[in-house]
């Protein structure tokens, strides 16, 4: 009777058992169980509210609401943890010349629980955000972000830490575009969120967004590059086009994160805006270097700023500003929504602490305006 009814219902035994393997997967979704959340920086609001004055010798600063943000982290070959992220400690480069946005990099020597400041990497008179690390097999570390003037200098420079963070100098430079003021503007042309990865033979690798082609004839709004470093980042060969589509040239991939998966292939996932407004793609390379063409594949319920991580396990979790959190127990094939970290999520990154605890790297909001950088920590339960 039971089999009849599903056969009038014109659906076959096979979808029945996909349909109900479906069902048993969203029942038992807790993958993992969220608990504390520490606070990695926090940073005081400015006591003015627009105006630089001095009172007493001390000048009050003007752009104060800023916190921090673009958290991101890496674990060392010690087992410590270095977090980079974005700070505004000035008035910004338009209101004073040796201004912009700031790189600070902190430590923790007990898994995250606790995070001292330990370096600042300044470019006066630009703006630097977009920071990203990875630890050579020398032990020096290596910073990669953007350096920008808005609309006439943007440049993706990586730097070169030889003291686990505290000090920082400039190595080489991924990509830059520079004109006069206001010459790259209308729309923007600039390079942007580098993510940089090890190669299976040593080689280092970067992705970053593209906007340089967007007043060629025929031109893309923006694009996904890549460049290999034959010599551990010290320099950076010729362009590869990764994501870009010359039937939608108004579409604009970006913010690529990427990783190399347990099976030994590499995925890429990234945000497309424009028509596809802001929803995660993925693609998958066998080597790193060779991607198929096109936008690749959507993962469902995912928007803007995505980050990817694969844990030891295989498992690969995605999450984004959308605030979900997705989990692929097969390299890609399928995605399930999971419990989430955070109910509201900016520019959020993931890590796994340990063999059992990942962690969720977020811009929090504050009552009194902007972001402090957090992180909150998850046991794997299964």
């Amino acid at each position: 009777m039971r089999k009849n009814r599903w056969l009038v219902l014109g659906i076959s035994g096979s979808s029945v058992l996909f349909f109900l393997n479906v069902l048993l997967a969203f029942r038992d979704s807790t993958v993992v169980e969220w608990g504390k959340r520490v606070v990695i920086r926090e940073v005081a609001v400015f006591k003015d509210k627009g105006t630089v004055v001095e009172v007493g010798g001390t000048v009050l600063r003007s752009s104060g609401k800023y916190g921090a943000q673009y958290g991101r982290l890496l674990k060392l070959k010690t087992g410590e943890w270095l977090a980079a992220y974005t700070v505004s400690l000035t008035n910004g480069y338009q209101r004073d010349a040796n201004g912009g946005l700031e790189l600070e990099v902190a430590k923790s020597a007990d898994e995250g629980r606790t995070w001292q400041s330990v370096g600042r990497i300044k470019d006066p008179g630009r703006d630097l955000d977009n920071a990203q690390m990875i630890q050579r097999k020398d032990g020096a570390i290596l910073l990669a972000c953007r350096s920008v003037r808005w609309q006439e200098s943007y440049k993706l420079p990586v730097y070169f830490s030889d003291d686990q963070g505290g000090n920082w100098k400039l190595l080489s430079e991924i990509d830059r575009h520079e004109g006069g003021v206001g010459e790259l503007g209308n729309p923007d042309q600039g390079v942007y969120e580098p993510h940089m990865v090890f190669l299976d033979d040593g080689r280092i690798a970067v992705m970053y967004a593209n906007e340089k082609y967007a007043k060629l004839n025929p031109g893309y709004s923006q694009i996904i590059s890549q460049k290999i470093s034959d010599d551990n980042g010290s320099s950076w060969g010729k362009e590869i086009k990764v994501v870009y589509d010359d039937n939608h040239r108004s579409s604009r991939p970006g913010m690529p994160v990427w990783t190399r998966m347990k099976n030994g292939k590499f995925m890429v996932v990234y945000e497309i805006c424009g028509p596809e407004k802001c929803n995660i793609y993925y693609k998958i390379s066998e080597d790193g270097i060779q991607w198929p063409k096109g936008f690749g594949n959507q993962i469902p319920e995912q928007l803007g700023g995505p980050y990817l991580f694969s844990l030891n396990d295989g498992r690969l979790l995605v999450t984004s500003n959308k605030s979900n959190m997705s989990v692929s127990n097969d390299f890609g094939k399928t995605w399930q929504l999971i419990n989430s970290a955070w109910d509201k999520t900016l520019w959020p990154s993931i890590y796994q602490i340990n063999e059992k605890e990942v962690g969720v790297v977020n811009s929090v909001p504050r009552e009194i305006g902007g972001n402090n950088i957090q992180v909150r920590f998850g046991k794997i339960m299964k």
